[in-house]
């Protein structure tokens, strides 16, 4: 069982540089983050940038001649993704470490990779065919839950300690040393850490930067003339400067470049 959780991941340049964008939140229970479809925009530019969340999603290619779906691991920086001009797109996102009770194996095997998701699931071939043809975006989601109450295996999900490491990182949003997760668990950085990354994907190191930047991004979106400054000490960056760094590592631009895409 998933609970709520502050943190919900994020591809924010998905919405911004795409047409007909649509979400909705996922079934949590099952560890379902969110849903959401777009449109290519048959422009010059194809590639949008994927920022680090800590999550798996299954992307699936709706349109052209051969539809497709690919299993998508975390990136640990911000990364040119090519998409097909004018393709139709639809997704769903799994919070960090959940997707190991479809794909059923550990996550670490899919960061900073695309897999087509027919040679990890066999039987995915009909259901990319359906969604390909849904006509709605609730439609699509029906198709995906069904698929994923067929085959997916609970019990090969996430750990409890693992589960209490992602809650933990997510409650202090991202600002949390390992050593201290370390000592509430009563086990040693090495073994958290090992057990983290084979499950979610990434070390919790990293996943504590990639939360504390997706809220300052989210909490960037939200306003039209912020202090940089003060947005780096409410999400708890050392300074200014080391808030820029982020951005640039996670997002390929600026904060204030950012925020001009927000507009």
């Amino acid at each position: 069982m998933v609970s709520l959780k502050q943190y919900i991941p994020e591809q924010p340049f998905f919405e911004l540089s795409t047409e007909n964008y649509n979400s909705r939140f996922g079934a949590y229970a099952v560890g379902l983050a969110q849903y959401y479809s777009f449109v290519v925009s048959r422009g010059d530019e194809r590639a949008i940038v994927a920022v680090p969340d800590g999550t798996v999603d299954i992307l699936f290619q709706c349109s052209g001649g051969k539809p497709e779906a690919q299993i998508c691991g975390s990136v640990k920086k911000g990364t040119l993704v090519e998409f097909e001009r004018g393709g139709v797109y639809f997704g769903a996102r799994f919070f960090p470490g959940t997707a190991e009770a479809l794909l059923q194996c550990p996550l670490n095997q899919f960061t900073e990779r695309q897999i087509l998701l027919r040679d990890v699931q066999g039987s995915a071939g009909e259901l990319v065919e359906r969604i390909s043809t849904a006509v709605s975006f609730g439609e699509r989601i029906d198709l995906f839950e069904r698929f994923y109450a067929g085959c997916a295996q609970y019990g090969a999900g996430i750990s409890s300690l693992v589960s209490y490491l992602v809650e933990k990182i997510d409650s202090s949003n991202g600002n949390i040393r390992v050593g201290d997760l370390a000592a509430a668990t009563g086990y040693s950085v090495r073994h958290i850490s090992g057990i983290f990354t084979r499950t979610v994907g990434i070390s919790p190191k990293l996943y504590s930067r990639i939360v504390r930047f997706q809220r300052c991004f989210g909490l960037l979106r939200q306003q039209q003339s912020p202090s940089f400054a003060t947005l780096a000490q409410d999400s708890g960056y050392y300074d200014q400067a080391h808030l820029i760094n982020e951005f640039r590592e996670f997002s390929l631009c600026t904060p204030n470049q950012a925020l001009g895409a927000c507009a």
